[in-house]
């Protein structure tokens, strides 16, 4: 995050060290670190004195807005107009891994290279079938794991070599996949049923959205929609450079952010409640165990 406002081309906001000061206090943290339900975070003596004007984002994939934020992963049942805004991935560049190429004409009309254990839809789209298509299940790639060298390099050139993406949910409703391939000038194709959009761009221009339910229309849906796969490419890629890129994504952290600081009376009173009446559902709960009682001391 610090990366990414130093390279803001807005210059709209700017860091400060000292949360006195600070209009907003913004916690960049991961589950690990912040624990499952940002323990650590409304533990810390900053979040307790300054707590009307703290936020937090955190890009994993199981999130409870007991703190508000921005959230890339928010599901839709977890959703809270005053607590939550869906984001993007900070620190998704380019670089030797990916790189945008302009020009060429992919021969695959989509792809998916990837692993299907992460869920169900995922095994569905390992069974799609259609000429122009290419479809790798990294878990079964022989001799190499799904973050080894080999199925990265599959991973690159699919993107490179395809008019569309399938970005299917995996352990949480959105994918780091989704907003390489806008990055990479390709056509996402979102499978999701509860996935949030970030608000901004104009998804429906560059993007695909296609029900969990409905996996075996894909072949055919852009089959018809193949002659405006470069159009939508193209478009993925603008969208990514405004809004998520490196020199925008801090900007439009922030300004997600205030747009929820604007909200900030409607988290008073009874409606405090609210995310912890989430929490509260047995999953959670029996989440929230294992954490304590794995946790040191």
């Amino acid at each position: 995050m610090r990366e990414a406002a130093a390279s803001d081309r807005f210059g709209v906001h700017e860091l400060s060290d000292d949360p006195d000061e600070a209009d907003l206090v913004l916690f960049v943290e991961t589950s690990t670190c912040a624990g499952p339900y940002f323990e650590s975070v409304r533990a810390n003596p900053v979040y307790r004195e300054h707590r009307r004007k703290c936020y937090v984002y955190c890009a994993t994939d199981l999130i409870v807005p007991l703190v508000p934020g921005v959230f890339p992963s928010i599901a839709r049942e977890n959703y809270l107009a005053a607590w939550t805004r869906a984001g993007g991935y900070v620190g998704i560049r380019e670089g030797d891994r990916l790189r945008f190429e302009p020009g060429g004409r992919p021969s695959h009309l989509f792809s998916f290279v990837g692993s299907s254990a992460t869920h169900r839809v995922r095994s569905e789209i390992l069974e799609l079938s259609h000429p122009d298509a290419l479809i790798v299940n990294t878990d079964e790639a022989p001799g190499a794991s799904a973050t080894s060298a080999a199925p990265d390099t599959r991973y690159r050139d699919a993107l490179l070599d395809s008019a569309f993406v399938l970005c299917p949910r995996g352990g949480g409703p959105s994918t780091f996949r989704l907003m390489e391939t806008m990055m990479m000038g390709r056509a996402p194709v979102i499978i999701s049923d509860a996935w949030c959009a970030p608000s901004g761009p104009d998804w429906d221009q560059f993007s695909v959205r296609v029900d969990e339910r409905d996996v075996q229309r894909i072949p055919q849906l852009l089959e018809d929609l193949r002659s405006r796969a470069s159009e939508m490419g193209y478009g993925a890629r603008r969208a990514w450079l405004e809004w998520f890129g490196p020199e925008t994504q801090f900007h439009r952290t922030v300004d997600w952010t205030l747009e929820l600081d604007e909200r900030a009376a409607e988290r008073g009173g009874w409606h405090r409640l609210a995310p912890f009446s989430k929490a509260a559902r047995p999953f959670h709960l029996l989440r929230w165990a294992k954490y304590r009682l794995r946790r040191p001391g």
